[in-house]
Order: structure tokens, then sequence, then C-alpha cells
């Protein structure tokens, strides 16, 4: 034996409630939200009743238990569960209020009572109740079968095809009638037959209505409630049988207007995973189970072994994986490119590293540096500023040529060596503000940011000797947070 769950939300005419419980909402309860599907139902009078009954072996009753919640007595098949409580100091929603298993397969009627003795817990609450039943077979298949299908025979001309907001009907159609006695007749037949599940909307607008199964007991639903929902659970019953059956539904009108709205049937069988070649799908959301709806059980076959599909399948996405590993690949190169052309726009140079293709504006050294700072960190040489570099490239260009081109330093200068592996103590060299070169400009110019100027008075850039040079750096006084940052890339494209 397998057994299949069920799921019915506080809102289904399944459930029944005496006069004295009123639906919650947000309205009145700031928390009603955190409710399934932000709907439940409500009682703070003592001795008000609520009553389901289903066909399993087992059951579940939710609801919330809050600090105004106090206590209720559970009966089931005429045996009385007290001393329950929904009392919490914290409030708790979609908790379990009652539960049983173990039950013989059959019929049950459940009951919930409030109990509450004191004003300050005077309230109990329904959430939603689920069920468990037994089935023959190894897997359970389902169809859903919609309103305009054949095997719905409705009494002509009582019923419309145009029911108020039908779009939101499963599959955009539905059949309704305000007419009293109008009856829709549902005929199905299976080898195997588990259950049957009729769905409609249920709202103010919507009143009473009788349903019998194979011209057995008739039995009354109220679809009434203070909104309008929509799929919802009108009628169920399951363990029937194989062969025929035929279920009926008659609208009861207790004022002009009231409707009987019919959106789809769900039916489900059993069948063995050797005999049976799978199930359709069916429409989301319907029955209320959040992920596990009964109208969304699958056929779940025992086998394991994989077809062709399957195989061909697998192939297709190994296939798929590879050419996008591929694409990756080449995409991951282009960006290392782009990054070290960044990198390389943004390069010192000194005469000892002296950029290949000066003319051009860019290098093919192979050097190293971040993108995000032009300061050259090294511990041994802490006092030395970026204007150090600067200014040993302005020297080196003044200086003389050799024959192939060259520059040669002269005694008098300090070399690139002498500036960064210098042990000096002494502070960062911090030249008046006229002395600044200005900032590179934003990559794709055709200025060449690697060509520094020949120092010029006429461009406010001192001729000092490298001895005057030296002399400035032992008597300023300036630390390194006073020289401003270089700056980064996004600032040079701005």
């Amino acid at each position: 034996m397998s057994s299949v769950s069920f799921l019915v939300d506080d809102k289904s005419p399944l459930i029944h409630y005496d006069s004295t419980w009123a639906a919650g909402n947000s309205g009145d309860d700031n928390l009603a939200d955190q409710y399934f599907r932000g709907t439940f139902q409500t009682s703070n009078v003592t001795g008000s009743v609520a009553t389901f009954s289903f066909n399993g072996t087992a059951f579940w009753i939710y609801g919330a238990k809050r600090t105004n919640h106090g206590t209720y007595t559970v009966t089931v098949d005429n045996a009385n569960f007290a001393g329950n409580t929904g009392q919490s100091n914290t409030n708790l929603f979609q908790q379990v209020l009652f539960n049983q298993s173990g039950l013989t397969q059959g019929l049950h009627t459940v009951s919930i009572t409030n109990t509450a003795t004191t004003s300050a817990n005077p309230y109990v609450d329904i959430d939603m109740v689920a069920w468990q039943t037994e089935f023959n077979g190894t897997q359970l298949v389902t169809e859903t079968v919609d309103d305009a299908d054949p095997r719905f025979q409705y009494q002509e001309p009582a019923w419309s095809t145009n029911p108020n907001n039908v779009n939101l009907f499963n599959n955009g159609t539905g059949h309704s009638t305000s007419v009293s006695d109008a009856s829709v007749t549902f005929t199905f037949t299976g080898m195997s037959s588990e259950s049957v599940s009729i769905f409609g909307t249920v709202g103010p607008g919507n009143g009473l209505y009788t349903v019998s199964l194979d011209s057995g007991q008739v039995t009354q639903y109220n679809a009434t409630t203070y909104l309008t929902f929509y799929e919802v659970m009108l009628y169920h019953a399951d363990n029937l049988g194989s062969g025929q059956h035929q279920l009926t539904l008659i609208n009861l009108p207790q004022t002009n207007g009231q409707t009987l709205d019919i959106d789809y049937a769900l039916l489900t069988s059993s069948a063995n995973s050797s005999s049976s070649s799978g199930s359709t799908s069916s429409p989301p959301g319907s029955g209320g189970s959040p992920g596990n709806s009964p109208s969304s059980v699958n056929a779940a076959s025992t086998s394991t072994s994989l077809g062709s599909g399957a195989i061909a399948g697998i192939v297709v996405a190994v296939g798929v994986a590879l050419c996008a590993s591929a694409a990756a690949f080449f995409f991951y190169r282009r960006w290392k490119s782009a990054q070290a052309a960044s990198q390389d726009l943004y390069r010192i140079r000194t005469p000892q590293y002296p950029p290949e293709n000066a003319n051009m504006g860019a290098s093919s050294s192979v050097e190293t540096r971040s993108n995000t700072s032009l300061i050259r960190q090294d511990t041994s040489s802490q006092g030395t500023s970026w204007r150090s570099y600067q200014q040993a490239a302005y020297d080196s260009q003044s200086s003389p040529r050799t024959a192939n081109g060259r520059h040669v330093p002269s005694s008098s200068m300090p070399t690139v060596d002498e500036v960064i592996t210098s042990s000096s103590t002494q502070s960062p060299v911090d030249e008046p503000e006229t002395s600044r070169r200005p900032l590179p400009e934003a990559p794709g110019t055709q200025q060449n940011i690697f060509q520094l100027p020949v120092p010029n008075e006429s461009l406010g850039i001192s001729k000092a000797t490298a001895v005057q040079r030296r002399a400035s750096t032992q008597s300023a006084s300036a630390t390194i947070g006073d020289v401003p940052p270089p700056p980064d890339y996004m600032q040079a494209t701005r």
C-alpha cells in the first residue's frame, strides 16, 4: 500500500464553521499575512465548533499559537481529546494544533471546539487541515479535466460560459449559474479510480450547493466567503474503486444572484510502475498545498532504467556545458588582455625602464605595477614620494645622450637606483603648487602621457640643479600624507 496527502485551506467549503466563526483579515490583525495564503478562520466564543470529514488514516489541524489564544478540544469519531491550548508567549504561525495517525482506512469526522474560560485568552483559529489516505499500486497518476470537457454535462440553458473574472480561472474558462436547482453532472471512468476533486470559486457572490456521488448521500456545502478566491476545492472523495462514477452538483442560492462556479476537476488513479506511462500536468496552486498540493501529485515510477530520450538529453547537456566552458575561456583571455593594456597605460617609465614605443604612447614592457597607485611600495625608501620618480625622468631628458640616443645620467644628479634604494630618512619633496605637473589625460587621447616635458621656466617648472634639489629634499618638512595621491583609472577617464 502507498499513501498520498491532501491539504485544504481554511476557506474551503469542506470545512464547516458554525455562525460564531469569522474570517480573519489584515484590517483586524496586522499579522494576517503570516498565515498560509494570508487567510484564517477565528473564534473568540466559547463552545464554537468547526468540523470536517475525510477518508484516510491520519490528519493534521494547523493554526496559530499566540498570546491571546486559549484552550480547545478535538473530537475524532466521538472520542474527545481535551486539554489542548494555543496560548504562547510569542506568536507562532502555521503550527500543528492537533494530529492523529494510525487510524483505520475509512471515513472519519473531526471537530475542534473552543473551550476558552478567560477573557484574556478567548481565541482559537484554523489555518488549514490535511489528511493522508492509502491507495493500491506503486504510483499515482493525475488528470486535470477542464470545465469545457464533454464529461461535464450542464443543465441548459441555466449555465453561462462567462463567469465574473473568467480570466482568473484555470485555463481562462469556467461555467457559472445563478439559477436555483441548476445542476451539472461529471461522469468519469477509471481502471482504478482513487479520488475526484472539483474546483471552483468561493466568495460573497457564491452560496449553498449540494453534491452527491453515484446517487448516494447528498451533502450540502456553503461557498460564501468575505472575499472571492479562485481554484478552491469545492468537493473531494477518494477510495472510489474502478468502474464508472457520476458526480452531481446542484446550486441552492439563498439570495438572488448567488452563483455556483465550476472551474475544473482533478482525477487521480493508482497504477503499477510496469503498466503506467506517465501523468498529465495539473494547474499550479490548486488545492492549496505549498509545494506539494493534491493537484500537483505526479506519477512516481519505481523503474531505474534510462530511456533513449534521457540519454540524448544527457549528451546534449554535456555538449552545451563544453561549449559554455570554451566561450568562458575565450572571454577570460580577452578580459586579461584588456586588463593588461589598462595597467600598461599607467606604468611609470624611468631611464632604467625606457618605453620601447614611446612615440605611440604605449609600452610592451613586462614590468607589472598596480593601476590603483603610482607610488612604489618599497619598505627601504619610505621617505620617497611619487615626485621622486618624475623628477628623475625630468633630469634624464636633459642629460647627455650617447651615440645610440640613450640618456647618460650626469655625475651631479642622483640616479634612479639612488632615488629608490636610498636609506635616508629625509622627508619627501613637496614642491610648490605651481611646479606640479598636470594629471595625465584620459586613455584614448593622442597625447603621449609617458613623454615628460623638459623643465622650462615658461611652464612654471624650475630648472633647479640636482644639488639644489637635494638641498630642497633635506630642508622639506612635508609628510607623505601631504602629497595628493595619483589619479586612478576612473578619475583619469572623467
